[in-house]
C-alpha cells in the first residue's frame, strides 16, 4: 500500500479493486461494504427492488467527501461515474468518468480524509490488503 515515504499508492488500490472483479455491481458493493462504518450518512447506497422487498443489487451509490460528490449509477443499461466538484454547499462542475477513475478520484479522497482519521486509515488499508 505504501513505499519507502509511507505515500500512498493510487495505482496499487484501483489494480487491487479491479483484480477483485470486473464485475461493477460487485465491486461497488464490496466499496460500500467497506466504508459504510467510516462514512456514514455521507454514504447513500440506493438498491434495486420495491420497498417492500429490497434486493442485494445495488442501482446507486453517492459518496460525499470533502469537496467531491462522487456518484455511481448502476441502474441503467451501462453504468454511469461522475464526479461532482463542491464549493461552499453548492456543485460547481460534475465530470464523468469510467470505473477505474472513479475509484481513484474515491481513494484519493480517502487517502486525504486518512491524514487526519485513524479510523478512515483503517477502512482504507481493509480495501487495499483486505479484511485481517
Amino acid at each position: 500500500m505504501t513505499d519507502g515515504s509511507n505515500a500512498f499508492d493510487l495505482d496499487l488500490a484501483v489494480s487491487s479493486l479491479a483484480a477483485d472483479s470486473n464485475d461493477n455491481q460487485l465491486m461497488v458493493r464490496l466499496l460500500c461494504e467497506r466504508l459504510s462504518g467510516v462514512l456514514g450518512d455521507r454514504l447513500r447506497v440506493e438498491r434495486g427492488g420495491s420497498l417492500l422487498r429490497k434486493s442485494n443489487t445495488i442501482r446507486r451509490v453517492e459518496v460525499r467527501i470533502g469537496d467531491e460528490d462522487l456518484v455511481a449509477d448502476l441502474g441503467g443499461a451501462a453504468p454511469t461515474f461522475s464526479i461532482g466538484h463542491i464549493s461552499g454547499g453548492i456543485c460547481i462542475r460534475t465530470d464523468r468518468t469510467d470505473a477505474p477513475g472513479w475509484i481513484r478520484a474515491l481513494l484519493e479522497s480517502l487517502r486525504k480524509e486518512a491524514e487526519k482519521s485513524s479510523t478512515a486509515r483503517q477502512a482504507l488499508e481493509s480495501i487495499i490488503i483486505g479484511e485481517q
